[in-house]
């Protein structure tokens, strides 16, 4: 799984974000790494969360941990979940 932080250079929340990111990966124990990004082109600024190449969330929601924790969790579960398989 792919994660990563976007932020626009300057950017005075990104700090938040990142610790915020970092803490929910930490609790959860998810042997997860993360890119930091900084892009020019960010939208009005604000860090995002891009996980697999999809935008999550946008701030404020990066800053709120139960918001970025269900994200990341939601992403986990669709990759190691697998349906059992029943025989007949």
């Amino acid at each position: 799984m792919r994660v990563e932080l976007l932020y626009a250079p300057g950017c005075s929340s990104y700090q938040r974000a990142r610790t915020t990111l970092e803490t929910v990966i930490a609790e959860e124990g998810l042997p997860l790494p993360i890119e930091f990004i900084e892009e020019v082109g960010q939208l009005d600024g604000s860090p995002s969360l891009r996980i697999n190449g999809n935008v999550t969330h946008a701030s404020p929601f990066t800053h709120h941990i139960e918001t970025m924790r269900d994200a990341i969790c939601n992403h986990w579960k669709e990759i190691t979940e697998k349906p059992l398989s029943r025989r007949s």
